[in-house]
């Protein structure tokens, strides 16, 4: 089964896939290091410019990863979808895979937070104008399509992103686990 994981960027997302990373039962998708890991040019410089990489492409990797897990594990996706073509994509790809899209957890932390701890990040591809392209992206693109999963009767589990790691970590830990076991 998949759960996808959202937030707009600096919510915390890859600090948890680091703490949840280890569990047995889960295998994380974080698609920004799976396109970083592509060395393929075009790829390379979209993500540079901060750009979005191609749905075809981007879907392609999705499903090609997750066909390969087996169907036991829970998938948890960060980074995708990024907006509302992707998150159809996404449905239909769970409809006729073997792993279903059983909920989504949205990640909540005000802008101001977000800049902050985006400010502290060190990626190359984290410069001032690439990140307000990302936080604006998010308001457009991708908060909406939480609001998409919800009228398509998708669980979606808000979890306040804005407390200390550990208290994050413990409700996504919460939310994972229950969807785990509601599969068996």
């Amino acid at each position: 089964m998949m759960v996808v994981i959202t937030g707009p960027p600096g919510a915390g997302k890859s600090k948890q896939s680091e703490l949840l990373k280890d569990r047995e039962h889960l295998d994380w998708l974080s698609v920004g290091p799976l396109l970083r890991s592509q060395n393929d040019p075009a790829i390379n410089e979209s993500i540079r410019t901060g750009r979005l990489v191609e749905d075809d492409v981007v879907n392609k990797l999705v499903a090609d990863y997750i066909n390969r897990i087996e169907p036991a594990k829970v998938v948890v996706i960060d980074g995708f979808p990024r907006h509302l073509h992707q998150a159809k994509w996404l449905v239909e790809f769970a409809a006729s895979s073997r792993h279903a899209l059983k909920a989504i957890i949205h990640l909540m932390v005000p802008v101001a937070v977000s800049k902050q701890r985006l400010a502290r990040r060190q990626r190359e591809d984290d410069t001032p104008e690439i990140l307000d392209a990302r936080l604006n992206e998010y308001e457009q693109d991708i908060a909406p399509v939480v609001g998409w999963f919800e009228r398509a009767s998708i669980p979606i589990h808000p979890v306040d992103g804005n407390r200390p790691v550990e208290e994050v970590f413990s409700d996504m830990d919460r939310i994972l686990e229950h969807v785990h076991q509601s599969q068996n």
